[in-house]
C-alpha cells in the first residue's frame, strides 16, 4: 500500500541547491490531502448521523415539530452547521427517518417457511409492528412538512421490497399452491401487510399497535384462505 508518496522518493537525492532536485510529493506539502478530505468526509457524516440522532431524540422526547435552531441545540452545533450539512430542513428530517430505519431494520429477519400459516403470519405481523412503530414516531412529523412525500416513499422504496421478498419466503408453500395466482396473492399480501395499511390503521383509525398487528394478520390470513 502507497503511505503518502514515500515510495516514490528516488535513491538518490541530488544535493539541494544543485539546481537539479525535483520536489517529491512529502516536500511538496501535498502529501496529506487525500487524507484530510478523508477525515473532512467523515466528519461531516458523523456530523449529519448527530443531528439526525437529535432530531429523533427530540419527537422521542415528545416533540411533536422540532425546529433547526431545536435540533442544533440538542446536537450541540451551531445553526449555520445544520444549513452546511443539509440544504434545508426537509433533508434533515429524511435522514432523521433514513436513520431509524437502519436502527430497526434488523426485527425483519427470516422467519422459515415451516409450520401452520397462521403462527408464521402472527409472527412475520409482529416483527412490522416493532419496525413500524419503530420508525412511526418520526416518520409523522416528516411527512408533515411539505415536499417530503416523494423522498420518503423513495426512502421506504427498499423496504418494501425486502418485505415483499420476506412474504415470498415466508410463506413459500402457500403462494406456490395458488400457480398463476401466485404474483396477485403476493401483491394482495404486500397491501395487505405494508406501512401504507399500518399507517391507516394507527393514524387514520387510531387503532393501538395491538389491534393494528391483529387486524394485519387476520387480514393476511383471510387471504391465504
Amino acid at each position: 500500500m502507497r503511505t503518502d508518496g514515500a515510495d516514490r522518493v528516488p535513491r538518490a537525492t541530488p544535493a539541494v541547491g544543485s539546481g537539479t532536485e525535483r520536489p517529491t510529493r512529502a516536500s511538496s506539502g501535498r502529501a496529506g490531502l487525500p487524507h484530510q478530505a478523508d477525515g473532512r468526509i467523515a466528519r461531516g457524516e458523523q456530523t449529519r448521523r448527530l443531528l439526525a440522532e437529535a432530531l429523533v431524540d427530540l419527537v422521542d422526547d415528545g416533540a411533536s415539530g422540532p425546529t433547526t435552531r431545536q435540533v442544533a441545540d440538542r446536537a450541540g452545533v451551531s445553526l449555520r452547521l445544520v444549513f452546511h450539512h443539509f440544504r434545508d430542513a426537509r433533508g434533515l428530517h429524511v435522514a432523521a427517518v433514513a436513520l431509524q430505519s437502519e436502527r430497526h431494520r434488523d426485527t425483519l429477519f427470516a422467519i422459515p417457511p415451516r409450520g401452520p400459516p397462521d403462527l408464521r403470519i402472527r409472527a412475520l405481523c409482529r416483527q412490522r409492528r416493532l419496525y413500524f412503530e419503530g420508525l412511526a414516531p418520526v416518520y409523522r412529523v416528516a411527512a408533515g412538512r411539505p415536499g417530503t412525500d416523494a423522498a420518503l416513499r423513495d426512502l421506504l422504496a427498499d423496504d418494501r421490497e425486502r418485505m415483499r421478498t420476506q412474504l415470498a419466503g415466508t410463506l413459500a408453500p402457500e403462494v406456490a399452491a395458488r400457480g398463476p395466482d401466485a404474483e396477485s396473492l403476493l401483491d394482495a399480501l404486500e397491501q395487505a401487510t405494508g406501512w401504507e395499511a399500518w399507517w391507516a390503521l394507527r393514524f387514520a383509525r387510531g387503532r393501538t399497535p395491538a389491534a393494528a398487528e391483529r387486524s394485519m394478520a387476520a387480514t393476511a390470513g383471510l387471504l391465504l384462505a
